[in-house]
């Protein structure tokens, strides 16, 4: 009930401009612009046929664009070559913003047997707000124009063509655009345009791509044109890091440098905005309770994370424009660059030096080779001084504790720091504070019947941050079904009994306790045989497994990743085990693990870090051979029976070997008892 009435809400909100873009949602027919190239496809060409998807190929894709008249114009072309591409392929679906762009579409239509049919139709064009970012809690009020066409056949050639007509005046007329000349898909025909007015100057660089564009000029304008022909498919290989970028692409762009766009983006980030007497309160309320100036960035970055919410509306220009710092405190809602610049008004109103970085989550240090570009971010944290000491903060992540140098902050290695003195991207060093320590331990007084499993884990950094999210988004009952069902994967009868957690404010750590029985605690097996199996359970969990070992691209590790794991077995007599190590070091990673016993309990003890985010194919080789090491010897098998190895684990061999010379002595005494009787 709660989502619907939010829904509604922002139903609301969404609709109440839409007076102001009334003759701009709905589309538009017309004639292809003056300045557009047409172009002819060979449609016969069927040489790439054999590596479609989903039953239709990408026959030609055109973008044409002119910054005078600001606007873009496209073409694409798709082949019918199944009765699944009938059922894939047979809509055309155009998005655009209306609260900045018109949508005119120029041909919708059917090629059969060398016929033209046409299906441009504006009254069966569907106009739908689908919000594709809604579970993201992000609203940009974009449009797509939707045709479900009739009668599609095997065989048919789908085209159409249409401009959309003005460009987000948040970058003030300037243009910066990825062109990509490659995908996982093939393609017949490719075509690029680019129209620049004189007087102004356009750059280009490509990524893994060779192709260079053909420059003319006409009517005073410079033409840039990029052709490309049978273009294969790009294939691409598993858990690749994503700041990799396996496709060809063109990056074109007016800026110059960073330094114009921190100064493009200096203005919509002004330092010294006026703040609303609520927002005062607040920041006066901080200085008076918090009595140094760390604890007041920690009062305000609380207050930021926890009691403002997470939710954007980026239409138009607020798509990269933050909404004034007192409307956010005000709504108590705002994206990334909102809660950024509001916690950055609330330091500098307290005299402690706070500015906005503009951050890509994904593509992180792979800017470095990019072309200086706006909409080369897609996220805003802050960067705060306080003497010689600097720290990254982002306000997004909810629920923060600990002093301000446990503060975690993900690594996005390198941003754009808003200021007057920023001229280049600034490297961020990565300060991973983060650890995950866990005591599982295994209880059993007979040898028969059920056992228990006490499970303590300790956390800090990110992983205190995620699992204190977890617990103030769920109820306990839903905690308790999350953790059974994770050692669930090797004891499929074991029952959650109870789950308890501490919560330390002051220095950030947080602790789970969880309780299991396990009601058959020792597997039966053949001439009574029984066995108990144990392994390092979360490390063995956190390893990346890539189903391709024959490795090209790189693969992602999971990272940061810093666990220590002890797994503890009580059983109900002494137990004699071959004590072992295991030691795999390289340059991604290091794992250490020792296994013994004292008296009755046996233990093992194992320690996993990452040292980078990646393996690179040809690092993967022996990444591979450590992790066939790791799963043949780090799994450990008690075994308990009247055969000679009572205890044996993929490593070593150990035995009760006292255990059976004393049930021996009494099988021999007794025996010899009844013989001396009988011969009496």
């Amino acid at each position: 009930m709660k989502r619907i009435i939010r829904l509604l809400l922002i139903a609301t909100i969404l609709s109440a401009p839409c007076s102001l873009w009334s003759q701009s949602r709905t589309p538009i027919t017309g004639k292809e612009p003056a300045w557009v190239t047409l172009t002819t496809v060979d449609y016969s060409n069927t040489s790439l046929d054999k590596d479609a998807e989903d039953g239709y190929i990408d026959v030609g894709f055109e973008k044409q664009v002119s910054l005078a008249e600001q606007s873009v114009y496209e073409k694409r072309t798709n082949r019918i070559i199944s009765t699944a591409g009938v059922q894939n392929a047979s809509e055309v679906s155009v998005s655009f913003d209306p609260s900045y762009q018109q949508l005119i579409f120029h041909t919708i239509r059917i090629i059969r047997d060398g016929k033209s049919i046409n299906r441009l139709q504006l009254s069966k064009i569907k106009i739908i707000q689908q919000e594709k970012e809604l579970s993201n809690y992000i609203y940009n009020g974009s449009l797509d124009a939707v045709l479900f066409l009739d009668d599609v056949r095997k065989g048919d050639i789908i085209e159409y063509s249409y401009t959309t007509k003005g460009f987000n005046p948040i970058f003030k007329g300037r243009y910066a655009d990825e062109y990509s000349t490659g995908t996982g898909t093939p393609l017949y025909h490719l075509y690029y345009k680019l129209l620049v007015p004189a007087g102004r100057k356009i750059n280009v660089k490509n990524c893994n791509e060779t192709i260079n564009p053909v420059i003319t000029t006409v009517n005073g304008q410079q033409v840039y044109e990029w052709k490309k022909g049978n273009i294969a498919a790009t294939h691409t290989q598993d858990f690749m890091p994503s700041w990799y970028e396996p496709y060809p692409s063109v990056t074109v762009s007016e800026f110059n440098n960073w330094k114009e766009v921190n100064d493009w983006a200096m203005e919509l980030f002004p330092l010294n905005k006026p703040l609303s007497p609520a927002i005062q309160k607040k920041v006066a309320e901080i200085q008076e309770t918090a009595t140094t100036d760390e604890k007041r960035v920690l009062a305000a970055l609380r207050f930021v994370q926890d009691d403002i919410r997470y939710m954007g509306i980026e239409m138009g220009e607020h798509s990269h424009k933050p909404a004034d710092p007192s409307k956010v405190f005000a709504q108590r809602f705002g994206d990334c660059k909102e809660k950024s610049y509001l916690l950055c008004c609330m330091l500098n109103a307290m005299h402690i030096t706070a500015e906005p970085v503009l951050i890509n989550t994904d593509d992180k240090h792979s800017l470095n080779n990019w072309l200086p570009a706006p909409t080369s971010f897609d996220h805003a944290t802050v960067r705060v001084t306080l003497g010689k000491e600097t720290y990254f903060l982002d306000p997004t992540i909810a629920s923060q504790r600990g002093s301000l140098k446990d503060i975690f902050y993900p690594d996005y290695q390198v941003g754009l720091v808003i200021s007057p003195a920023t001229t280049a991207l600034t490297p961020i060093p990565f300060h991973n504070n983060s650890t995950h320590d866990v005591k599982e331990v295994f209880s059993v007084k007979q040898m028969q019947g059920s056992g228990t499993l006490v499970v303590t884990t300790t956390l800090t950094g990110s992983y205190a941050d995620d699992t204190r999210d977890d617990f103030h988004s769920n109820s306990i009952g839903e905690m308790m079904d999350q953790y059974r069902k994770f050692y669930a994967e090797w004891y499929d009868q074991i029952k959650a009994d109870s789950l308890t957690y501490t919560d330390n404010d002051s220095t950030g750590v947080f602790t789970t306790k969880e309780y299991y029985t396990l009601p058959d605690f020792w597997t039966i097996e053949k001439g009574n045989v029984k066995k108990f199996s144990f392994e390092p359970f979360l490390i063995g969990n956190t390893l990346r497994r890539p189903k391709e070992h024959n490795r090209s691209m790189p693969f992602r590790l999971i990272y940061p990743a810093r666990y220590k794991e002890q797994v503890v077995v009580y059983l109900p007599e002494n137990w004699d085990v071959k004590s072992g190590e295991m030691h795999l070091h390289n340059s991604n990673y290091t794992y250490n693990s020792k296994f013994y016993n004292v008296g009755n309990t046996v233990f093992m003890d194992a320690d996993y870090e990452n040292t980078k985010d990646h393996v690179t194919p040809t690092e993967a080789p022996a990444y591979f051979a450590d992790l066939k090491t790791f799963d043949d010897k780090e799994n450990f098998e008690l075994t308990y029976g009247l055969d000679d190895v009572v205890h044996k684990d993929n490593t070593h061999d150990a035995s009760t070997n006292n255990m059976i010379l004393t049930i021996v002595i009494m099988v021999v005494l007794v025996g010899g008892l009844i013989w001396w009787s009988q011969r009496r």
